[in-house]
């Protein structure tokens, strides 16, 4: 059944019929096409123009209202990107009123000085409104508007040192060693969150810094060890970073103002061993540490890569540097120069087999239960009660290093390049990047038997002690890295 057409429509269909009968001309054929000659084209055209009564109820579950619903936005730079300032005076001063995002406060009202309106600092319009846009946007920029919203998040010094140590552990990209993350986070805990745990990362800037070193060096600490505590401090401020991975908040240090302690390097401690002190170390050591001395002093091994030494790494003739121990775990050495090979003394290499004594397996110097020896332990049972009974400062196994240094450096006539291939430093210039005395294998145990190991080695037999010695019935099985 057809609906009745309301009157409006009516009369829109009516309208034809008396344009014709009063004989009136379309204005155009386009025009007389276009029009309507029908009740069902009027009807047709009519249904977009006239409203309809729905035939259901509308159902407000389902229907969304017309007018959407105002949520608040967030902080966007682009609804700051106009604003340009008002240049008025107050007192004696130009000053330049804008709107600046403030923590918890929204955006407020504020002013800032451009020039006096006389004397000698006086600028003129030109230079007035350019000064006048250059501090304008400072606040329009997204630096500063990202600063704000860190702020407001609540991003402290302490909250953001968690999350770098925890990438630092897990990057894949230049492994951090074990032993510099304890070293790190010590200073986190001892130094630097006292002093700066609770403040909001945007704000550690120089001035922060500069509070820091006052109380290191309040604390008597070192130059290097408040170089050390500082660059802990720029790490963290640093690794705040955006989705884009640039920084949050750079800050440009101001050495001149942060006045931080030099590192003298004459006024550090490099403690070192003469030969006569090597020779009465390894004859006063017990039986079972005199091979561990005397390998660290004919090598200068770190005592990482010492301790690491598995028996597969001795060939009969030199020891291979694959790995390194810190605290009973291997893990890789310190640098890539670290692998190496290092040539030994027949006389130590002789001592070195009898050591070993046809154990197959299993670290070179190692517990009863196969687990390579303890440093800490080395250094408390062994040298340091050793190095007090002759008068010796303690120190610990960098000691035998730098002796193996000076001993070849000044002592001997070995090739820069293969002194330094031997302590695992990396070259200084393309010479040392094109030497390849590491592939010549028979000159360098020649020149090892030549240049001597610099001290006495002991006249009774080396023997390993038994309780050092793996068991018969256990099997230790290398450790791979």
């Amino acid at each position: 059944m057809e609906h009745e057409l309301p009157a409006v429509v009516q009369t829109l269909a009516a309208a034809p019929e008396r344009n014709h009968l009063n004989n009136e001309t379309p204005r155009s054929d386009q025009h007389a096409n276009s029009c309507v000659h029908s009740t069902s084209d009027i009807r047709t055209c009519a249904s977009f123009r006239v409203a309809v009564p729905l035939t259901f109820a509308p159902n407000p579950g389902t229907i969304r209202p017309a007018t959407a619903k105002t949520r608040r936005k967030g902080y966007k730079v682009m609804s700051r990107r106009c604003q340009m300032g008002t240049e008025v005076v107050e007192g004696k001063m130009y000053r330049v009123r804008v709107r600046v995002d403030v923590p918890g406060e929204g955006r407020v009202q504020k002013s800032f000085p451009i020039c006096p309106i006389s004397g000698p600092n006086k600028l003129n319009k030109t230079e007035r409104q350019r000064k006048r846009l250059k501090i304008v946007a400072q606040y329009n920029s997204q630096d500063f508007l990202e600063k704000v919203v860190a702020q407001e998040s609540g991003t402290t010094f302490k909250a953001q040192s968690i999350a770098w140590m925890e990438r630092c552990r897990t990057r894949k990209r230049k492994p951090i060693k074990p032993v510099t993350l304890l070293n790190w986070q010590g200073y986190l805990d001892n130094h630097i969150l006292p002093a700066l745990a609770d403040q909001p990362i945007a704000e550690v800037n120089n001035a922060s810094m500069k509070k820091l070193v006052v109380v290191l060096v309040g604390k008597g600490l070192a130059p290097q060890s408040i170089k050390n505590i500082c660059l802990v401090v720029k790490l963290v401020t640093a690794s705040a970073v955006d989705e884009n991975g640039d920084e949050l908040y750079p800050v440009k240090w101001n050495a001149e103002f942060i006045d931080a302690p030099v590192v003298d390097a004459r006024k550090q401690r490099t403690p070192s061993f003469a030969g006569e002190e090597v020779t009465k170390i390894v004859a006063a050591v017990e039986a079972d540490m005199k091979m561990l001395f005397i390998l660290a002093a004919v090598s200068g091994l770190r005592a990482g890569e010492l301790l690491g030494l598995e028996i597969r790494h001795f060939d009969g003739r030199s020891i291979k540097v694959e790995q390194s121990v810190w605290r009973s775990d291997a893990q890789a050495p310190k640098t890539q120069n670290a692998y190496r090979i290092v040539d030994l003394h027949p006389d130590v290499a002789k001592l070195l087999s009898n050591f070993i004594a046809g154990r197959k397996s299993g670290y070179i110097f190692c517990t009863s239960n196969g687990k390579p020896l303890g440093q800490s332990n080395i250094l408390r049972r062994s040298l340091h009660p050793v190095l007090a009974g002759f008068g010796i400062k303690r120190c610990g196994f960098y000691a035998f290093r730098r002796f193996r240094n000076t001993y070849l450096r000044n002592y001997t006539s070995c090739p820069n390049g293969l002194r330094n291939f031997w302590l695992g430093w990396s070259g200084k210039d393309m010479s040392d990047h094109y030497d390849k005395i590491r592939e010549d294998a028979a000159f360098r145990r020649e020149v090892a038997e030549r240049v001597g190991i610099g001290f006495e080695l002991p006249k009774p037999a080396i023997v390993p002690s038994v309780p050092n010695v793996p068991k018969p019935t256990e099997e230790v099985d290398p450790v791979t890295v």
